[in-house]
């Protein structure tokens, strides 16, 4: 194993951020991974997860058996780490900008197009060239090149999130549909959601959108590596023993993968098949007040179903919050003092219902 510290630039005079990436294996024996986790820096289940698979891989490594190579960033966003204010943490946005730290990943397809015609160079080395001609302003800016250059030399990329109450579920491009389906059998994700671009640049969706638009201005068919967020659970769900048991399940892709030698196991159906990320229901509150929820995530509902009442403390009124929609209950918002309009709970449907940013902020 080697371990890299990356220095990104302090926010004023005496200041500074690091983060440690750790690498496994070596070139030409098998496919690269990158794995990821807490760009949310207040997401930290897959921090506990991706420190638990540094041990376990570290081992592995001694004994041989890593054929292919690994990147695993456990902690990615000190920035996000760092923003602590009255003893709360903030990590999903950066203080200075309000940008989201999973957002605004940059399109390096135009440029990285050009080089590949006049410097014939191929196109990973051009992708890797157009971002390292981008300017690096502030300490954000350095974070999103070091983690982008990292998984742009990757043929596996894996960002590691959780969601706010939630069963595993994954993100993905409809590019990789069977490879994603091989993943969610794996880790067992109750949802696969896919989508054509989600919107906004999301992390794994920028590495997938800029090989597939470097792509098209080619018109070559090209290597795009499969993307993903992991979406582990919950924020409350930092346990080690979930953390055991989704640090086997993704030893055991990795095996199936080539990246670990040994006997790989038959890869396991996933639990439901894969929904389109434009088919998610959201169920709005229609005004404020405390939601209390009837129905635990992770089942299939029916359109009608009461998933739960929001309570007026004021006038004792209760409203009811169902299903809009049949599909699968995934998600819900953990803060059970809502505002109105505020989206609270996430169903997965297998038909289309909204385009466009198909992201929350």
């Amino acid at each position: 194993m080697i371990c890299q510290q990356h220095d990104l630039p302090g926010l004023v005079p005496g200041t500074r951020h690091t983060f440690n990436s750790y690498h496994f294996g070596q070139d030409g024996g098998g496919p690269h991974v990158y794995l990821q986790a807490g760009l949310h820096a207040d997401e930290l289940p897959g921090v506990l997860l991706l420190h638990r698979l540094r041990r376990e891989l570290t081992v592995l490594e001694q004994a041989g058996r890593v054929a292919g190579r690994i990147t695993l960033v456990p902690m990615c966003n000190p920035l996000g780490m760092a923003q602590h204010w009255q003893g709360q943490h903030h990590g999903r946005f950066e203080s200075d900008s309000g940008e989201n730290f999973n957002r605004h990943y940059p399109d390096l397809s135009e440029r990285a197009a050009q080089l590949c015609r006049e410097g014939q160079l191929p196109p990973r080395a051009a992708l890797r060239q157009a971002l390292a001609e981008l300017p690096q302003r502030t300490a954000l800016d350095g974070l999103r090149h070091a983690l982008t250059d990292m998984a742009l030399q990757a043929d596996m990329v894996l960002d590691v999130h959780c969601d706010s109450e939630a069963v595993l579920h994954l993100y993905g491009n409809h590019r990789h549909a069977a490879e994603a389906a091989v993943l969610a059998g794996f880790m067992q994700a109750g949802a696969t959601l896919l989508c054509d671009e989600a919107g906004g640049m999301s992390f794994d969706d920028a590495v997938v959108q800029n090989w597939l638009r470097l792509e098209r201005q080619l018109a070559q068919p090209l290597p795009v590596p499969f993307a993903v967020t992991l979406e582990l659970r919950g924020v409350a769900d930092v346990d080690d023993s979930l953390a055991a048991r989704d640090s086997d399940s993704l030893l055991a892709w990795l095996m199936a993968q080539g990246v670990l030698t040994g006997e790989p196991l038959p890869a396991p159906l996933p639990p439901n098949p894969p929904t389109p990320l434009e088919g998610v229901a959201c169920i709005v509150a229609p005004h404020g007040g405390v939601v209390v929820y009837q129905v635990p995530v992770g089942r299939q509902v029916q359109a009608g179903t009461r998933l739960a009442y929001l309570l007026d403390p004021l006038s004792g009124e209760r409203t009811p919050l169902v299903a809009s929609h049949d599909g699968y209950y995934y998600a819900r918002v953990a803060g059970r003092l809502v505002c109105a309009g505020a989206e609270v709970a996430y169903i997965a449907t297998p038909h289309a219902l909204r385009q466009g940013q198909l992201l929350s902020a």
